[in-house]
């Protein structure tokens, strides 16, 4: 049957209307829609035009509803969802149906316990594994196959090659008496670094009288020694300390004659806002009070004698033996030193050993640095009591016999650990033992009467 015949339509189905339909099509719909009020299409009504035959740009005031074929045959298409494939859809849940609660509070809170526990537990374990990774081994194969000397026992090769290249280049050694003259080369190890001035070659030459004149620097009215002053090269117009500029700088010159260019400012933490911040010499410091409180002017030998009794042969004292003198022997809680500042000091100075640390070491970081003209003082001292044939080393009961203060030789006596003279007249004292002695009783003691 041909689509666009007269025998498509079916002109007979309602007598009287011009309309026909499509035989086999719109019967249904026709039938759907009287009965319902609803069908399978959009129903074309004639929409007025409201002059718009003399108006072609006036545009209609409803829009007119078209049919969709893929709509009608297909059903409307739902935009807010996503189109997936079968293979993504089986399986997935339904998210039209409402989903039951299966799990109560008391079971989701029991989960994320043990959640948090299990990611405890594992972190736990992790941190063991990073302290053992980190742990620092000592031993060696040469450490293993070889056993260390005894420091006791070690001496040096008698015949020791010597390139003597220094003296061919430079000329013979100095006498280091020239350098412990020297103010610019005082370094205060007990304050802080903040308040301390680096060793340089100008400020060595401003404290030598023989090389200042060597050194390009201004007046010293600032805080530093180097820091700059142009009184002297500034003109009249700009000059502003007085009238008369000569009498100005007369004065000022005049007034820098009793000042210390090269001192240090020091203090025991940094200046300002940072003067919260843990430092290392806020510890020395604290320790050093405690041990003057604790056991006066011979507190630092005093000191030694308690590490010397945990230490062996060698010199060598457990870390935590240096802990338990510390707290038990000087009173120091851990609430005035806290445990880790004290633990990273002493991990500082463990250096051939896995746990344990030198006694000399230990207190050569401890107490305040011995200056350097007391330093030339005691090497002088030292030098007048050689004897010939010495041998580089003094008998020290003729140093007591030198002695007229009897309080003065009692602390002498004490400090080599005996309690009369005569135990201890014949001990024999290095220069470097004769140096650490005066090192222990210079920062609570003066040690003027001991070099007279």
């Amino acid at each position: 049957m041909a689509q666009f015949s007269d025998d498509a339509y079916n002109n007979q189905i309602r007598p009287g209307d011009g309309a026909g339909t499509l035989i086999a099509n719109w019967f249904e719909e026709r039938a759907l829609r009287d009965s319902s009020g609803e069908g399978r299409s959009v129903p074309q009504r004639h929409l007025p035009r409201s002059g718009l035959l003399k108006d072609w740009t006036k545009v209609p005031a409803v829009p007119r509803k078209g049919d969709d074929t893929f709509d009608r045959v297909y059903g409307p298409m739902n935009s807010t969802d996503p189109i997936e494939p079968a293979s993504k859809t089986i399986g997935k849940t339904d998210t039209s149906v409402p989903t039951h609660l299966r799990s109560g509070p008391l079971t989701q809170s029991l989960a994320a316990a043990q959640l948090d526990a299990a990611e405890t537990e594992v972190q736990y374990e992790e941190a063991v594994v990073d302290s053992v990774n980190h742990e620092r081994y000592f031993e060696t194969s040469t450490g293993v196959a070889h056993q260390k000397p005894d420091y006791t026992i070690a001496e040096k090769a008698t015949h020791g090659t010597q390139s003597c290249a220094g003296e061919i280049m430079r000329g013979p050694a100095p006498d280091r008496m020239i350098g412990l003259d020297n103010e610019g080369l005082e370094v205060p190890f007990h304050a802080h670094y903040s308040g301390v001035e680096q060793v340089t070659h100008q400020r060595m030459c401003l404290a030598d009288p023989e090389q200042r004149n060597n050194v390009q620097n201004s007046a010293a009215t600032g805080v530093g020694a180097f820091h700059r002053n142009g009184d002297f090269t500034k003109g009249c117009d700009t000059f502003n300390l007085g009238i008369h500029k000569d009498e100005a700088l007369n004065e000022m010159f005049d007034g820098l004659k009793a000042t210390q260019p090269l001192r240090h400012l020091g203090g025991e933490t940094a200046p300002g806002i940072f003067a919260e911040v843990p430092s290392l010499a806020a510890l020395k410091a604290l320790i050093h009070r405690k041990v003057e409180e604790a056991w006066g002017s011979n507190g630092y030998i005093l000191l030694r004698q308690h590490l010397f009794d945990f230490c062996d042969h060698e010199g060598f004292i457990q870390k935590n033996d240096v802990v338990a003198v510390l707290r038990e022997q000087l009173s120091i809680s851990e609430e005035e030193l806290p445990e880790k500042p004290l633990d990273v000091w002493l991990n500082q100075l463990i250096t051939m050993k896995k746990d344990e640390l030198k006694v000399s070491s230990l207190l050569s970081s401890l107490r305040p640095a011995l200056p350097q003209k007391d330093k030339r003082r005691i090497c002088t001292a030292f030098k007048m009591l050689l004897a010939p044939g010495s041998n580089g080393a003094v008998r020290l009961g003729d140093w007591l016999a030198r002695l007229d203060d009897e309080n003065v030789k009692r602390t002498v006596i004490s400090a080599f650990g005996a309690q009369d003279e005569e135990s201890v007249a014949n001990t024999a004292v290095s220069e470097q033992v004769f140096l650490e002695l005066f090192s222990d009783l210079a920062p609570l003691t003066d040690i003027g009467p001991l070099l007279a």
